[in-house]
């Protein structure tokens, strides 16, 4: 209780101190008094900001104050950190505090992001009218944990730095990359390729209702430049199918000292993620996939539909880095064919007859296959023969049991059970 009449009793002095207009702790009336109650970081917090501002896009050497806007606050963080060291986000609503409000620890080359949901459940639980708080100029101190060197990219939830063949953010093992522009370029540079070959990419769309489907994206790879020799393609449906590099590829990419670049493309409108990780996990205990149906119906696997036969290496994602690897094998059983012979005068082939089996129209004499196919049921295959039904009269009332018929077309001569054609050659 004593501590927070001590916290309201500072509060409302903090006006009187903004009135002062000091421009240093040395002028400062308020920290003059209350010096050995504040905390040590006050007079920077208070005297030592850069006006915050999205997005940032800087490299960071020391720490750094910032004095935001509750509106820039409220749009929620997607923080990107490329450095071997670890980076803190610390926001403090009022540079008296001595615990900040809420904190961000982004892990070596990683990405972080708070959604406006959680900032906003935060900050409703600081102390203070709603009016009162959204006047507030919240200060962020960004440090590293170990005094390291890294580049920082700090944008609005949901958002982030567009990469471009002129300006390619690199791939790191464990980074998110929020791909908000219809097309990202990135780059994986040949000295942070796996040695064995071992890495994936993910693909993450979460639509705004859960009765939609998640939007896909098209994967490209091309050796040595943004435009360079095309090395793997392919096109990610969702988060549970990955895409796994050809190693080989990637090892003579690294042995060879060639980058290798990676296009994420997407329908415009839609936010995704693209994730990448570098020697993968694998679960164990998955059993093979063998599975077979009649030709025209579908099979599912780990979500996916399958109408042709097929064999492949199923890779799904499981959790953080780790894969599982299922062999699937697919069989379509092809249909028994149903034989029906149809006579029709050639005055009436011309105009086209009908299979009433069928429904397909047919305009020659000769063998037709006809596929008669129902979504979802087994294939129906017709092998339809269609006939002459009078034959020609004999030709040779010489010769007995000489006779001509028409079949497919063409005249044919038979004596006794062999036959010829119109020139006298024997056929089968």
């Amino acid at each position: 209780m004593r501590t927070a009449k001590w916290i309201i009793g500072l509060l409302l002095l903090l006006p009187l101190n903004a009135m002062a207009q000091a421009t240093s702790c040395a002028d400062d009336e308020f920290w003059k008094i209350y010096k050995d109650s504040l905390p040590k970081t006050y007079c920077e917090c208070t005297y030592n900001t850069t006006p915050f501002a999205f997005p940032i896009d800087t490299v960071l050497t020391e720490p750094v104050w910032f004095s935001a806007t509750m509106n820039d606050i409220k749009q929620g963080i997607s923080a990107y950190w490329f450095s071997e060291d670890s980076v803190v986000m610390d926001v403090y609503a009022f540079c008296i505090s001595h615990r900040p409000a809420f904190s961000m620890i982004v892990a070596p080359n990683r990405m972080y992001e708070m959604p406006v949901e959680e900032i906003n459940k935060r900050l409703s639980e600081l102390p203070g009218s709603a009016e009162y708080l959204k006047n507030l100029e919240p200060r962020m101190h960004v440090y590293t944990v170990h005094g390291g060197v890294g580049h920082v990219y700090c944008y609005p939830y949901n958002q982030g730095p567009h990469s471009t063949c002129e300006k390619a953010l690199e791939l790191r093992s464990w980074m998110t990359y929020v791909c908000e522009e219809t097309e990202n370029v990135y780059r994986l540079p040949a000295n942070k390729i796996p040695a064995k070959g071992k890495a994936f990419l993910r693909w993450i769309h979460k639509p705004e209702h859960s009765n939609l489907k998640c939007k896909p994206a098209d994967i490209r790879l091309a050796l040595d430049s943004c435009d360079g020799q095309e090395v793997g393609r392919t096109t990610l449906t969702d988060s549970l199918h990955v895409y796994v590099f050809d190693s080989a590829m990637l090892v003579d990419a690294r042995s060879a000292g060639r980058d290798v670049w990676v296009h994420v493309s997407h329908e415009e409108g839609i936010v995704g993620r693209l994730c990448y990780y570098a020697n993968p996990k694998y679960a164990e205990g998955a059993s093979d996939i063998n599975e077979s149906t009649c030709l025209g119906k579908t099979l599912t696997v780990n979500g996916r539909e399958y109408a042709s036969d097929t064999s492949f290496i199923e890779g799904v994602y499981v959790d953080r880095d780790t894969l599982l690897t299922q062999h699937v094998t697919l069989v379509f059983t092809e249909p028994t064919p149903i034989y029906d012979t149809v006579l029709v005068d050639p005055k009436d082939l011309k105009r086209g007859v009908v299979h009433n089996l069928t429904g397909a129209v047919l305009f020659n004499y000769g063998d037709t296959t006809i596929d008669v196919v129902v979504p979802n049921q087994c294939t129906k295959r017709y092998q339809v023969t269609v006939k002459d039904p009078t034959p020609v009269e004999n030709v040779d009332a010489e010769q007995k049991g000489a006779r001509k018929q028409i079949q497919n077309g063409r005249i044919i001569i038979f004596v006794d059970e062999r036959k010829y054609n119109i020139v006298g050659q024997q056929i089968d």
